[in-house]
């Protein structure tokens, strides 16, 4: 099993979120606590989740990414996804997620275009 790292960041007024490893069943709960606590301790922030560091994106964590993204809005703020690529984008594709995201090529034309 490949390990999950999850590391936050806060720039100004937006959370950075770096994601590296395999999101998957076993490993989603790590991440759905971490947008709960960005969420919880930064108030309504803008939210980037950097997908860059992902070898592996299940149904589970799609899951996450979107309830993330529910509960941020129904926050007041916001979250877009960062360096999105492999099978995350195909999957982002399939399920027609790619049009509900905000999805940017960088995390810093993310941190530009969200602020």
């Amino acid at each position: 099993m490949e390990n999950f790292t999850v590391d936050i960041d806060w720039h100004g007024t937006a959370v950075v979120i770096r994601l590296s490893g395999e999101l998957d069943l076993a490993t989603a709960p790590t991440l759905r606590d971490c947008l709960g606590v960005a969420l919880a301790e930064f108030g309504s922030p803008t939210l980037v989740v950097d997908t860059g560091g992902l070898t592996f994106c299940d149904s589970s964590g799609l899951s996450v990414l979107l309830s993330g993204l529910s509960l941020a809005e129904s926050a007041g703020g916001s979250l877009a996804l960062s360096a999105v690529g492999g099978q995350l984008a195909r999957l982002l594709a399939v399920t027609g997620l790619n049009a509900r995201f905000q999805i940017f090529t960088t995390t810093p034309e993310a941190l530009d275009r969200m602020e």
